[in-house]
């Protein structure tokens, strides 16, 4: 079994920011349901082995997830229940901000909160590399395999990287408040240019984007440091107070920030120690 993030190699990191290899032999089920934070992200994913579902609690709605999937820029919290016998097997190819758009050539913003079957947007061949990486004889084949439809695929790529590319990947890792004509200025537009181009790339404008970078930046730090009291966490991540950080887990996970540290303390991989 395995439950891990995996850099890509040197010719596919301007495009792909981690992969994320995900391999359970077996799973009870009261420990399929995992709930999943929003975070920045955007992906390509092969579930080789196994399937799931998504609920989203906000509107009680469920959805069944393709085997080859594309994942847009979600904006509040899921659960994801694996249902599998008895493997399960993922792949999650998470691109850098602005990559999804140029690969799939047209805007990410069409996809915000939206899974997508891969096969009807991209080609039939995905499907020939998701029997790949399932009958992979060890984990960094399966990668390789993977690996080797990525390299092709940036052949045929024609949208070329922009500035806002770059402010994407500033925000995602530094999502400190920036003022919007400076952002602006950065990618030489006007403000209203820039949001708009912002969100056809990234899916969701800058504002929110960088909030729900914030928030999830916030959440796995105190998850990784429980004794450190939240008031602390709130400062340090740049909010003014608690109820300031509690309104952002609120809007993002629908319940309070202690609710969703027990929940998510009960996810898949935790529960068998990956």
């Amino acid at each position: 079994m395995i439950y891990q993030e995996i850099q890509p190699c040197p010719a596919l990191q301007p495009f792909v920011r981690n992969y994320l290899l995900v391999h359970f032999d077996h799973l009870p089920d009261n420990q399929r349901v995992k709930p999943y934070p929003t975070r920045i992200e955007q992906a390509l994913v092969f579930f080789a082995k196994g399937r799931i579902r998504s609920h989203d609690p906000l509107t009680n709605t469920t959805t069944n997830i393709a085997p080859n999937a594309l994942f847009g820029q979600h904006v509040s919290r899921l659960n994801f229940h694996t249902f599998t016998e008895p493997d399960f097997l993922m792949l999650m190819v998470i691109f850098q901000p602005g990559a999804m758009h140029r690969l799939l050539g047209f805007s990410s913003h069409e996809l915000t909160q939206e899974f997508c079957d891969a096969e009807a947007v991209m080609n039939a061949g995905l499907q020939s590399v998701n029997d790949q990486i399932a009958n992979s004889p060890t984990y960094p084949a399966m990668i390789e395999r993977a690996e080797n439809y990525l390299l092709r695929k940036l052949r045929t790529i024609r949208i070329d990287a922009h500035p806002i590319d770059r402010i994407g990947e500033l925000l995602l890792h530094n999502p400190t408040p920036f003022s919007l004509d400076w952002l602006a200025d950065q990618a030489n537009l006007s403000p209203r240019q820039f949001e708009r181009k912002f969100s056809e790339r990234m899916g969701i404008g800058p504002k929110l984007y960088s909030r729900i970078s914030r928030f999830y930046q916030t959440f796995d730090y105190k998850e990784k440091n429980l004794a450190t009291d939240w008031l602390t966490v709130a400062i340090q991540f740049g909010y003014t107070d608690y109820d300031h950080l509690a309104k952002d887990f609120k809007q993002f996970t629908h319940v309070t920030p202690n609710l969703i540290l027990r929940e998510y303390a009960q996810r898949p991989e935790m529960v068998v120690n990956l």
